[in-house]
């Protein structure tokens, strides 16, 4: 182990901006060794020829509190010092002024160069490494880099007087020297903490699907976030990203026994007693640090106290094992080099010009090229193909610029992530622009110029734009023209669903008849786009996607974030998690996988709004009323607290029998079990009997009521029934 007096001698130097350029060549492609969200990564070599890794910060950005991120960054890796956290050698923070032309007239404007420099370590980034068992990494090189995490991690919770909590522990902020040593880096999202109390913040950060359940839920930050994190790493690390779709499917008894097996095949002969007892121990411990609760989760110095306990004999039998593969080095240059490690293809290539943690693509999986595909679309941009249909226009946009006369602001009816709604009025026939009031009116999404993330969502509706369903807002076509890209719908004259729910814009309350009618249209499109030959997944199913029309009828929207949904043989996609927080599935949060129950799950949320008329998430509420699933769940397990959720601007005008049945459903759609999740088909037919009956019940108190007001007035008396909730008024 490195002499930690040593560490700590090497103080971080103030490096001048103009020799991180030097020793980078002007930070050149060439140079560029990773992208993340808050900088790119630059090789560079000292004059004493120390190589190290240069990461330049973006120019601030309203979006990115990239401030924040350096202080931490910079700070914190200051603090430690440990074999298993990567060093920092130096940093840049230097602010200039240039003459710049603005307006038609010269100004001097502030510009800020920050940066950060660590050491080089040539072995890359975990995620380039994870494959499953049969190839890549012998098990001996996966145990030393697994503990190595541990000791970094238990270090940073329990080395000094005040903790550290990473935030953000994952395999692409883990990197692996010349001898595959794992050292901990990207401290950005970490935290001082003096105490192992609950804290909590604002808002999400981290990286989906290593965030636990309490903070993505209720914003709850202890040591065990870091656990969890670690938990999702070590079982990436022992059965790669394939191995760790199927955990979602098993028990972890099946999951212990299906790595162990696999174990055994890639080790090729009978595992020794010390080597099954070492698989077993980490994938257990691995197990019992995603607990979803996190009492159950142990802490990261009992995590390095049973790894110490394996026995030590372990290390000299897998030595022996693993000599028939490559050496670490050897798998290292096969990765600089391309070349595939045996017997996988590409088993671990990974993209540079990724998203923050970059793709990862492999030929031994159809769901995994799938899952980069996002990013490969996103950096094809304007030359991304679109699907030729009959169905859909091509509008100039001069056009939608008259019919919306100029983008006026009187016409906006909407703003979102990735551009303002218009509304705008065009001939049905010839589709030119036209008067207000004359030909038909149409929704023209017009989407902001600097949206790169948003060209993508505007690919996909254009490309979903054939199905066809009563329920389904119509895209009618769309306009591509130099950097201009729009989309023309139908104008669905009631807006959206949260207005009239929230009482926006002077919206009417909705009725319950209206509430019921607006659910079963959802579920109807749900159905539609889950059956086997659309096989659509929405991943965005909430309250602002909802329009209704003239006669309330349910029309769902924006499908920019909708994919296929898995084929074949395939459970599930592994995707990046798209969607709303409150809204997304807790399993698709937390991993990544994605089925058509996470949709089922959304409509559960969706559902509970109807009832309830909150939002599901409402920060404005008490801190136990704030997660809408989380406040109402108790209550709709009880008969006679079911009330207690009521919308009370119902005023008691609906039927309580369709209530209990509305309040059991939304139960099954949130069940935790996405597999006791009912389907789509399932749900209408419910929501369909549940209409019948209302109708039925409506039907006889109608009845019921004609002949009490008969009785009443033989007795020149007055009665008046509320026949939705069945009582005397």
């Amino acid at each position: 182990m490195e002499n930690e007096s040593q560490l700590a001698s090497a103080t971080p130097r103030d490096f001048t901006f103009q020799l991180l350029k030097q020793i980078t060549n002007d930070f050149s492609e060439d140079n560029r060794i990773g992208v993340g969200g808050y900088g790119v990564v630059y090789k560079g070599t000292l004059d004493n020829g120390e190589v190290i890794a240069v990461k330049k910060l973006y120019y601030k950005h309203p979006g990115l509190d990239s401030d924040k991120q350096f202080q931490n960054e910079c700070t914190n890796l200051m603090r430690v010092h440990h074999q298993n956290i990567v060093r920092l050698v130096g940093y840049c923070h230097e602010i200039r002024h240039i003459c710049v032309e603005h307006n038609g007239r010269y100004v001097f404007a502030m510009v800020e160069d920050r940066a950060l420099c660590f050491e080089y370590l040539e072995g890359g980034s975990l995620d380039k490494h994870l494959t499953d068992e049969s190839c890549g990494f012998g098990w001996h090189t996966r145990y030393k880099i697994i503990k190595g995490i541990c000791e970094g991690l238990n270090y940073l919770h329990n080395g000094s007087k005040e903790s550290i909590f990473h935030l953000d522990l994952k395999p692409a902020n883990i990197l692996l020297d010349r001898n595959m040593m794992p050292k901990i880096g990207d401290f950005g999202l970490s935290r001082l903490f003096d105490s192992t109390e609950t804290c909590s913040t604002k808002g999400i950060i981290g990286t989906p699907g290593y965030m636990p359940p309490e903070y993505i839920n209720r914003f709850h930050i202890t040591p065990k976030f870091d656990v969890f994190s670690l938990g999702v790493t070590i079982i990436k690390i022992m059965s790669g990203q394939e191995g760790y779709s199927k955990f979602a499917d098993m028990s972890s008894q099946e999951f212990i026994q299906l790595v162990h097996e696999n174990w055994e095949k890639a080790l090729q002969t009978t595992v020794l007693a010390h080597t099954s007892h070492g698989v077993k121990k980490c994938i257990e411990i691995a197990l019992r640090c995603v607990e979803a609760d996190r009492v159950k989760r142990p802490t990261i110095a009992e995590v390095v106290d049973e790894l110490s306990k394996i026995d030590t004999t372990i290390i000299d039998e897998l030595n022996k094992i693993d000599t028939d593969r490559s050496s670490p080095i050897e798998q290292v240059t096969n990765l600089q080099c391309n070349q595939a490690f045996t017997p996988c293809v590409n088993s671990g290539m990974f993209s540079k010009d990724g998203g923050k943690d970059g793709s990862m693509i492999s030929s031994c999986s159809s769901q995994a090229i799938r899952a980069s595909s996002d990013s490969v679309l996103l950096r094809a941009n304007i030359k991304c193909p679109i699907l030729s249909s009959t169905s859909v226009k091509i509008f100039s946009y001069d056009n939608l610029r008259l019919a919306t006369r100029k983008f006026h602001s009187n016409c906006v009816l909407g703003e979102g992530g990735f551009g303002c709604v218009y509304k705008g009025w065009i001939d049905e026939n010839t589709l030119s622009p036209c008067e207000p009031g004359t030909g038909i009116p149409v929704a023209v999404k017009r989407l902001g110029q600097e949206s790169s993330q948003g060209h993508k969502e505007w690919l996909a509706e254009i490309n979903l734009a054939h199905l066809s369903h009563p329920n389904l807002v119509k895209l009618f076509g769309y306009c591509l023209e130099d950097e201009h890209r729009l989309l023309v719908y139908e104008f669905i004259p009631h807006g959206s669903l949260d207005n009239h729910l929230f009482k926006r814009d002077s919206c009417q309350p909705l009725s319950w008849n209206l509430r019921m009618k607006v659910a079963l249209g959802v579920a109807k499109a749900l159905a539609y786009l889950h059956c086997a030959e659309i096989n659509v997944i929405v991943r965005d199913v909430k309250n602002s996607n909802i329009l209704l029309d003239r006669d309330y009828t349910a029309k769902l929207s924006d499908f920019g974030v909708a994919v296929n949904g898995p084929v074949d043989q395939e459970s599930h996609l592994s995707t990046a998690v798209k969607g709303t927080r409150g809204y997304a599935a807790p399993e698709y949060i937390a991993t990544g996988l994605l089925t058509q129950k996470c949709d089922i799950y959304g409509f559960g949320v969706l559902l509970l709004e109807l009832l309830s008329g909150r939002r599901a998430l409402d920060e404005n509420r008490p801190g136990m009323e704030q997660n809408l699933v989380d406040w109402a769940r108790p209550y709709l397990r009880h008969k006679h607290k079911i009330r207690c959720v009521i919308d009370t601007s119902l005023g008691g005008l609906y039927s309580f029998s369709a209530v209990q049945k509305l309040a059991a459903l939304a139960l099954e759609c949130l069940c935790t079990d996405p597999k006791k999740r009912p389907a789509m088909d399932s749900v209408v037919s419910i929501l369909e009997g549940v209409q019948e009956d209302e109708e039925l019940e409506a039907a006889e108190h109608q009845e019921s009521g004609k002949k009490v007001t008969a009785s009443a007035s033989r007795k020149n008396g007055k009665s008046r029934w509320n026949i939705f909730g069945g009582g005397r008024s």
